[in-house]
């Protein structure tokens, strides 16, 4: 099978990422203060459900693990 010719860009339309920090460089100033809010409460969040998770007991946290017997009991 022949290969495909690279476009002009050098860039394939299936393989775009989105670049919110390029977005963000080109954004009005009050438009970088809601984004820097904006990735302020992500973070805080992301830290809070990682508390939430680590005060759980250690058998809730580690469910994943969890492999159910033939006799009909689990073990991890």
């Amino acid at each position: 099978m022949p290969r495909r010719q690279p476009k002009p860009n050098g860039h394939s339309q299936r393989h775009k990422k989105h670049r919110p920090a390029a977005a963000a460089a080109d954004a009005s100033p009050s438009r970088r203060k809601q984004l820097a809010a904006l990735a302020a409460e992500s973070d805080r969040q992301l830290e809070e459900l990682i508390a939430r998770r680590l005060a759980l007991p250690l058998e809730k946290r580690m469910n994943f693990l969890r492999r159910r017997l033939p006799g009909g009991g689990s073990c991890l």
